[in-house]
């Protein structure tokens, strides 16, 4: 079992690192810092030149802040890769569903080989008396993997698992609240000009959702429309690094459910040396899925 683990999240403008060991029950936070993001967004194939700076900038925190882990796990903003539901054969095979998603994948992106491409699934719904469930898949450009699995490689680090933001955040809630495997929640993603949505029952997924935005109204709007589709969902968390205080606020004035910032550090413990950084002074939510994939051992 891999104990120290360097996290890494690439959002639309930043990107957050940090160095988080776990030993049992016990995650404890060594190192923490984020940096501009090089590269742009959207599921294109990595800029060797932002690749490069990449680097420079992930060497410099393994230096300043003498990380020892060997292995890193990094979140992909949601927005860089193409995430697609869609209905399946009841008791549909691993092989039939990837069959699937891979025609799907050539309709998206006519002319490019399926074998381009990096996908893994998850089974949400089930809707018995249609006999179907529904997939949400998840795709990267294999060069974009590859380019990031080198960058690692040239700082001595070995990757360990690629996800989406989203789903890191997740990963976020359910370790750091006890009581996650008992509610029901909207988990609400951030990002600047997008957010996704994330519908959580007993800690398992029940529905994924993304849209784009444009000002702070239309989040507030989006999020207040999730509320009223969801009158059975009682509260929504949020997180996300274009989440402020002042729109925490103007989200829940615009809702009747409890909104909550989602919290990354509620159980995991700062190493002393940690305790003056300045990047702890920074709402915590910003970094829930840098600490997400961090915590993530399979």
């Amino acid at each position: 079992m891999i104990e120290r683990i360097v996290g890494i999240s690439i959002t639309g403008t930043s990107v957050h690192a940090v160095e988080l060991s776990k030993s049992g029950v016990v995650s404890t936070l060594h190192a923490i810092d984020e940096w501009e993001n090089p590269f742009g967004t959207g599921p294109e194939e990595a800029d060797p030149q932002a690749l490069d700076l990449f680097t420079e900038y992930l060497a410099a925190f393994i230096k300043i802040n003498q990380v020892k882990a060997t292995h890193a796990s990094v979140a992909l903003d949601s927005s860089s890769l193409f995430i697609h539901r869609l209905p399946v054969e009841e008791n549909s095979s691993d092989g039939a569903i990837r069959e699937q998603i891979r025609w799907e994948i050539e309709q998206y992106f006519p002319g490019i080989p399926s074998s381009e491409f990096i996908t893994d699934y998850h089974r949400m719904a089930r809707f018995p008396s249609v006999r179907l469930n529904e997939v949400l898949s998840v795709t990267v450009r294999r060069t974009t993997a590859q380019g990031l699995e080198k960058a690692l490689a040239n700082v001595g680090l070995r990757l360990h698992i690629l996800d989406a933001d989203q789903f890191s955040a997740e990963t976020t809630f359910r370790q750091n609240y006890p009581d996650a495997l008992r509610r029901h929640i909207a988990l609400v993603g951030i990002k600047g000009h997008r957010i996704d949505t994330t519908v959580l029952k007993n800690g398992n997924m029940e529905a994924y959702a993304f849209a784009p935005v444009q000002t702070l109204d239309d989040i507030c709007e989006r999020i207040a429309t999730l509320s009223r589709d969801n009158a059975g969902v009682p509260s929504i968390v949020v997180y996300g690094p274009a989440l402020t205080a002042a729109l925490l606020t103007q989200i829940r004035h615009g809702v009747s459910v409890l909104v909550e910032a989602l919290n990354p550090l509620r159980n995991v413990t700062i190493a002393n040396t940690l305790r003056v950084g300045e990047h702890l002074s920074t709402p915590s939510y910003r970094f829930a899925a840098v600490l997400g994939v961090a915590l993530r051992r399979d």
